[in-house]
Protein backbone atom coordinates (compact mmCIF):
# COMPACT_ATOMS: atom_id res chain seq x y z
CA UNK A 1 0.00 0.00 0.00
CA UNK A 2 2.84 2.43 0.84
CA UNK A 3 4.42 1.73 -2.55
CA UNK A 4 1.12 2.53 -4.29
CA UNK A 5 0.71 5.82 -2.40
CA UNK A 6 4.34 6.71 -3.14
CA UNK A 7 3.79 6.05 -6.89
CA UNK A 8 0.63 8.19 -6.88
CA UNK A 9 2.41 11.07 -5.10
CA UNK A 10 5.42 10.86 -7.47
CA UNK A 11 3.09 10.82 -10.49
CA UNK A 12 1.13 13.81 -9.14
CA UNK A 13 4.30 15.80 -8.48
CA UNK A 14 5.67 14.98 -11.94
CA UNK A 15 2.38 16.01 -13.57
CA UNK A 16 2.40 19.29 -11.62
CA UNK A 17 5.99 20.00 -12.67
CA UNK A 18 5.23 19.31 -16.33
CA UNK A 19 2.11 21.50 -16.21
CA UNK A 20 4.02 24.27 -14.43
CA UNK A 21 6.79 24.11 -17.01
CA UNK A 22 4.26 24.36 -19.84
CA UNK A 23 2.59 27.34 -18.16
CA UNK A 24 5.97 29.05 -17.69
CA UNK A 25 6.77 28.56 -21.37
CA UNK A 26 3.36 29.94 -22.32
CA UNK A 27 3.79 32.99 -20.08
CA UNK A 28 7.28 33.67 -21.46
CA UNK A 29 6.02 34.18 -25.02
CA UNK A 30 5.21 37.90 -24.95
CA UNK A 31 3.93 40.07 -27.76
CA UNK A 32 3.00 43.76 -27.62
CA UNK A 33 3.04 45.89 -24.46
CA UNK A 34 3.83 44.04 -21.23
CA UNK A 35 3.65 45.53 -17.72
CA UNK A 36 6.68 44.47 -15.69
CA UNK A 37 6.73 45.86 -12.15
CA UNK A 38 4.80 49.01 -13.18
CA UNK A 39 6.98 49.73 -16.23
CA UNK A 40 5.94 49.02 -19.79
CA UNK A 41 8.04 47.04 -22.29
CA UNK A 42 7.27 46.26 -25.92
CA UNK A 43 7.86 42.85 -27.56
CA UNK A 44 7.67 42.22 -31.31
CA UNK A 45 5.76 39.34 -32.98
CA UNK A 46 8.69 37.01 -32.30
CA UNK A 47 8.73 37.85 -28.59
CA UNK A 48 11.91 39.95 -28.86
CA UNK A 49 12.10 43.15 -26.78
CA UNK A 50 12.24 46.41 -28.73
CA UNK A 51 15.01 48.87 -27.77
CA UNK A 52 16.01 52.45 -28.68
CA UNK A 53 13.16 53.01 -31.09
CA UNK A 54 9.73 54.51 -31.59
CA UNK A 55 6.78 52.12 -31.30
CA UNK A 56 3.72 53.10 -33.34
CA UNK A 57 0.73 51.84 -31.39
CA UNK A 58 -2.82 52.82 -32.34
CA UNK A 59 -1.53 55.91 -34.15
CA UNK A 60 0.55 57.19 -31.22
CA UNK A 61 4.34 57.02 -30.92
CA UNK A 62 6.13 55.72 -27.82
CA UNK A 63 9.90 55.56 -27.18
CA UNK A 64 11.51 52.52 -25.59
CA UNK A 65 15.02 52.97 -24.15
CA UNK A 66 18.09 50.71 -24.43
CA UNK A 67 16.50 48.29 -21.94
CA UNK A 68 13.19 48.25 -23.82
CA UNK A 69 11.40 50.27 -21.12
CA UNK A 70 8.85 52.89 -22.23
CA UNK A 71 10.11 56.40 -21.47
CA UNK A 72 7.61 58.73 -19.77
CA UNK A 73 7.49 62.45 -18.91
CA UNK A 74 10.87 63.15 -20.44
CA UNK A 75 12.84 64.45 -23.40
CA UNK A 76 13.96 61.78 -25.86
CA UNK A 77 16.94 62.34 -28.15
CA UNK A 78 16.63 60.53 -31.46
CA UNK A 79 19.44 61.35 -33.87
CA UNK A 80 20.01 65.11 -33.68
CA UNK A 81 16.45 65.92 -32.59
CA UNK A 82 14.68 66.12 -29.24
CA UNK A 83 11.10 64.98 -28.62
CA UNK A 84 8.85 65.17 -25.56
CA UNK A 85 6.84 62.21 -24.27
CA UNK A 86 4.11 62.78 -21.70
CA UNK A 87 3.28 60.85 -18.54
CA UNK A 88 1.54 58.15 -20.63
CA UNK A 89 4.64 57.83 -22.85
CA UNK A 90 2.97 59.40 -25.91
CA UNK A 91 5.09 61.66 -28.13
CA UNK A 92 3.53 65.12 -28.29
CA UNK A 93 3.39 67.38 -31.33
CA UNK A 94 2.44 70.96 -32.21
CA UNK A 95 2.21 72.21 -28.62
CA UNK A 96 3.93 74.10 -25.82
CA UNK A 97 5.71 72.10 -23.10
CA UNK A 98 6.08 73.84 -19.69
CA UNK A 99 9.04 72.57 -17.66
CA UNK A 100 10.39 74.24 -14.52
CA UNK A 101 9.59 77.88 -15.34
CA UNK A 102 10.60 77.44 -18.99
CA UNK A 103 8.52 76.95 -22.13
CA UNK A 104 9.47 74.73 -25.08
CA UNK A 105 7.65 74.13 -28.34
CA UNK A 106 7.45 70.92 -30.36
CA UNK A 107 6.40 71.20 -34.00
CA UNK A 108 3.96 69.14 -36.05
CA UNK A 109 6.61 66.43 -36.45
CA UNK A 110 7.18 66.34 -32.68
CA UNK A 111 10.69 67.84 -32.87
CA UNK A 112 11.63 70.50 -30.34
CA UNK A 113 12.16 73.86 -32.05
CA UNK A 114 15.48 75.52 -31.18
CA UNK A 115 17.53 78.50 -32.30
CA UNK A 116 14.63 79.83 -34.36
CA UNK A 117 11.79 82.33 -34.54
CA UNK A 118 8.27 80.99 -34.11
CA UNK A 119 4.94 82.74 -34.75
CA UNK A 120 1.64 81.54 -33.35
CA UNK A 121 -1.43 83.65 -34.02
CA UNK A 122 -0.38 87.29 -33.57
CA UNK A 123 2.49 86.48 -31.21
CA UNK A 124 6.16 85.96 -32.05
CA UNK A 125 8.60 83.95 -29.96
CA UNK A 126 12.27 83.12 -30.12
CA UNK A 127 13.31 79.63 -29.11
CA UNK A 128 16.92 79.65 -27.92
CA UNK A 129 19.66 77.12 -28.66
CA UNK A 130 18.50 74.90 -25.76
CA UNK A 131 14.90 75.09 -27.05
CA UNK A 132 13.58 77.25 -24.23
CA UNK A 133 11.57 80.34 -25.16
CA UNK A 134 13.41 83.64 -24.73
CA UNK A 135 12.39 85.89 -21.81
CA UNK A 136 13.39 89.47 -21.04
CA UNK A 137 16.00 91.33 -23.08
CA UNK A 138 17.72 89.12 -25.67
CA UNK A 139 20.14 90.04 -28.43
CA UNK A 140 19.50 88.08 -31.62
CA UNK A 141 21.69 88.60 -34.69
CA UNK A 142 22.91 91.95 -33.34
CA UNK A 143 19.45 93.36 -32.54
CA UNK A 144 17.90 93.61 -29.07
CA UNK A 145 14.33 92.39 -28.45
CA UNK A 146 12.20 92.12 -25.33
CA UNK A 147 10.15 89.00 -24.57
CA UNK A 148 7.43 88.95 -21.92
CA UNK A 149 8.67 87.14 -18.81
CA UNK A 150 5.40 85.22 -18.35
CA UNK A 151 4.14 84.18 -21.79
CA UNK A 152 7.46 84.68 -23.65
CA UNK A 153 5.87 86.64 -26.54
CA UNK A 154 7.91 89.40 -28.15
CA UNK A 155 6.81 92.91 -27.16
CA UNK A 156 6.11 95.34 -30.04
CA UNK A 157 5.47 99.08 -30.14
CA UNK A 158 6.00 99.73 -26.43
CA UNK A 159 8.42 101.06 -23.87
CA UNK A 160 10.10 98.61 -21.49
CA UNK A 161 12.45 99.62 -18.71
CA UNK A 162 12.56 103.11 -20.28
CA UNK A 163 13.67 101.75 -23.68
CA UNK A 164 11.60 102.07 -26.84
CA UNK A 165 10.64 99.03 -28.91
CA UNK A 166 9.33 99.59 -32.44
CA UNK A 167 6.34 97.88 -34.14
CA UNK A 168 8.65 95.09 -35.40
CA UNK A 169 9.86 94.27 -31.88
CA UNK A 170 13.32 95.86 -32.28
CA UNK A 171 14.97 98.05 -29.65
CA UNK A 172 15.19 101.64 -30.91
CA UNK A 173 18.39 103.44 -29.89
Amino acid sequence: MKKLIKKIVVAAVATACIAGSAMSSFAASRVGWVDVKNSWYYYDQNGNPAANQWIDYDGDLYWVDENGKMVVQSWVKDGDSWYWVNSQGTRLSDCWIPITNQWYYVGADGKMLANTWFTQGNDTYYLKEDGSAAKGWVEIDGTWHYFDRLDCSMIRGASVDGYTIDADGNYVA
